[in-house]
């Protein structure tokens, strides 16, 4: 027998969900954290900013 779906599965409509690339895993690890990309870099910038813009004092 082939590794291969059969050519008159009855189930395979409904098992190909399985094989469609939303459900892959690369894919859920990349839509797991919606926005940390463009959050980290906002963050950096926002540091950078303060950290040249605002007046260094010794005084505590």
């Amino acid at each position: 027998m082939a590794n291969g779906p059969l050519p008159n599965d009855p189930w395979a409509r409904r098992e190909a969900w399985r094989y469609n690339a939303f459900f892959s895993r690369a894919s859920n690890a990349r839509h797991m954290f919606p926005g940390l990309g463009i959050a980290t870099v906002a963050f950096t910038i926002y540091c950078g900013a303060e950290y040249l813009l605002t007046k260094n004092s010794d005084k505590h």
